[in-house]
């Protein structure tokens, strides 16, 4: 009797050790969903809950071929569910900071995310919550670890045979489920075809147009292992139909030219254009910045200020936008670039060259490796990358934050930035305003000082001129102060290259475009000085930001046209009568009709014109009662425009479609 009693409560130890674990991991695989879920705002479960279960019991089954509860397990159970925790802590940082989820293509970022990443950008309670779950699971394990332990023991045989068919048995529930719900997933969408939905479900699996929608549907596992998929696997051979539909869309938009008013007034000219790294709306004022103020107020003839210019990208995206009117979204073109090629056939550089332009040079005040500039940007199709290495400065450093100022830079670049006896396009993305805002750099010592000697009179400015507001931290206000000394720099830089055009007889054929790739979000100085709330992604003032073009042509205003990041390629090309594939381009010129259609597209901060915003499509903000529900749904219709032609970038780029145009 008492052997008996012995055996049955060892086969109970037994029970409860192969099934307490895997329902331990389980169960803490659904509450971190859950909580990254109710984080991002997204309700508190995926719709297809079933590909959450699916890759875990592919996870159950690696588990079993360890020791079920034993330390092995333990690490590698608690090592997955790590990865679920980071994933979560960065989609809610991410989602406070910009509105976006984690996508794989941010890996590219490598060192240039890690040097820009900040502390003060996390999201604190999501580092508490997931961590203390996750402390939790393995505090549950190794104390159910201790008090299961079993006497049974098993031939070496015996437990490769369960080891081995619980792996298969796993493996082939998880696959089945994955498949499975995949089918469901297309039945789905053949049949629903009266969603109200943008996007069926089918559409965003292949393709995660809109991620946050696509992370609510699959969950965090479904989502990050096609994700992942995605990631890791590009090229080889398009389907036909995949083909066809890339075909039709390049020669419907073949052999493209904007029509407008001031069409052609550039032809044959020169062009430089200049991406103004963190400028916001709140950086051109008549105190700091008074050679901008006077472009800024319709008062230097031949510049128009875009009133109405929105943009929110990462540097880089908002640098590949304006070089060619799109940009791939599925992966960064640092990574296309390493795997399958990147050919830019349409790109300005490269119409630029068409057009008989020989000195085609892209100019960076910090280190050409930075978002491997030196090799996308040549295929971007610049002849040279001149950045930081190929200056001649003193006292220049690689410290991230401690950077070189523009005005220097570009006076020590000048030759060849504004080269003598060639047709040239010069592009130059800007640094010093980038932040930190704290770091102590000695170069804008003499900026400074003016700062603080004219500080009343820039207070009097925003006081009686503005809706700005000032900030009432020390620290803050510090920084704020550090950042307007960074912008006299700019347009100290700005002012030379005009006078360089002027001094060398360039300027009346010479076309200039300014614009800023997102707002000052280091410190959340954009949000403190706008009064904009940041995580309130309908108040899209935050994205409000400057932009400046400029030909003798033109009449020198205040332009109130809506446009963004997207209309700066059609527009150049318009001005300065380069034909374009339109099936390519996600914008229209600013002086043409067809403006009406743009809106602006970011995996920042959604989808918006300066009256209409959404994040899903379907959900949109009016934010001016006089507008109808026509009005809606034309902005609903632009925006599907938008992603039909997607459709056809992303496919160029997995595949490097024009491959063989240099051949």
């Amino acid at each position: 009797m008492l052997t008996a009693s012995v055996n049955s409560v060892n086969e109970k130890k037994l029970y409860v050790r192969e099934w307490i674990f895997p329902v331990l991991f389980v169960t803490f695989a659904l509450i971190l969903e859950m909580v990254n879920f109710l984080s991002l705002d997204l309700g508190v479960l995926p719709t297809y809950i079933i590909f959450d279960l699916a890759v875990i019991c592919i996870f159950l089954g690696i588990l079993f071929l360890m020791k079920t509860g034993g330390v092995a397990w333990i690490c590698v159970a608690s090592f997955f569910l790590l990865i679920q925790v980071a994933l979560n802590i960065t989609n809610a940082t991410l989602n406070q900071v910009f509105g976006e989820v984690f996508s794989l293509s941010l890996l590219n970022l490598g060192v240039e995310g890690a040097n820009a990443f900040k502390w003060e950008f996390m999201n604190i309670t999501s580092i508490i919550v997931n961590a203390l779950i996750w402390l939790i699971f393995v505090g549950s394990c190794v104390y159910l670890n201790k008090n299961t332990e079993s006497s049974i023991t098993l031939t070496k045989q015996s437990k490769f045979t369960i080891i081995l068919s619980s792996f298969i048995a796993l493996w082939a529930v998880g696959f089945g489920l994955f498949n499975g719900q995949i089918n469901t997933i297309k039945v789905s969408a053949e049949s629903n075809t009266t969603t109200t939905e943008p996007f069926s479900d089918e559409e965003l699996w292949d393709n995660m147009f809109l991620k946050s929608a696509s992370l609510q549907r699959f969950g965090t596992y479904g989502f990050y292992v096609k994700n992942l998929g995605d990631f890791l696997f590009s090229g080889g051979e398009m389907s036909s139909e995949d083909q066809l539909k890339v075909e039709n869309a390049l020669n419907a938009g073949e052999n493209y030219t904007s029509v407008s008013q001031y069409s052609g007034i550039g032809k044959g000219d020169n062009l430089i254009v200049i991406m103004l790294e963190s400028f916001d709306s709140f950086s051109i004022d008549p105190v700091y910045t008074p050679f901008l103020w006077q472009m800024r107020m319709g008062q230097y003839d031949g510049a128009q200020y875009m009133n109405q210019f929105y943009a929110r990208n990462k540097t880089n995206i908002s640098e590949e936008i304006s070089i060619l009117g799109h940009v791939a979204n599925d992966k960064l073109y640092s990574g296309y670039y390493s795997s399958v090629g990147l050919d830019t056939p349409y790109s300005l550089a490269n119409l630029m060259k068409n057009d008989g332009v020989t000195a085609v040079n892209f100019f960076h005040g910090y280190k050409k490796t930075f978002y491997d500039r030196e090799n996308v940007n040549v295929a971007l199709g610049f002849n040279n990358v001149y950045a930081l290495e190929d200056c001649t400065l003193e006292n220049k450093t690689e410290h991230f934050g401690d950077w070189i100022l523009d005005s220097n830079f570009i006076q020590n670049m000048s030759n060849l930035f504004i080269p003598d006896g060639e047709r040239f396009f010069s592009f130059y993305t800007t640094i010093s305003t980038h932040g930190p805002y704290d770091y102590d750099n000695s170069r804008i010592a003499e900026n400074l000082q003016y700062v603080e000697d004219h500080f009343d009179e820039y207070v009097d400015y925003v006081n009686n001129y503005t809706t700005l507001v000032m900030p009432t931290d020390e620290t803050l206000l510090s920084k704020y102060k550090q950042f307007k000394a960074f912008t006299m720099d700019t347009d100290r830089m700005v002012q030379y290259i005009f006078e360089t055009l002027e001094a060398k007889g360039l300027l009346e054929n010479t076309t200039v475009v300014m614009f800023a790739d997102h707002n000052a979000y280091y410190s959340d100085m954009c949000y403190h000085i706008k009064g904009v709330p940041k995580d309130d992604f309908n108040d899209v003032e935050g994205n409000h930001l400057p932009c400046i073009i400029y030909n003798d042509e033109l009449p020198g205003l205040s332009n109130e046209t809506f446009c963004s990041t997207y209309d700066l390629y059609p527009t150049i090309c318009d001005l300065l009568s380069l034909t374009y594939n339109s099936a390519l381009t996600q914008g229209y010129s600013i002086y043409s009709d067809d403006i009406d259609n743009t809106v602006f597209v970011s995996s920042l901060s959604g989808m918006h014109t300066n009256k209409m915003f959404t994040l899903n499509i379907t959900d949109v903000d009016v934010l001016y009662d006089s507008l109808t529900e026509e009005d809606v749904e034309k902005f609903r219709t632009h925006i599907m425009r938008y992603f039909d032609k997607q459709e056809i970038v992303e496919l160029i780029y997995q595949y490097n479609y024009f491959k063989n145009y240099a051949n």
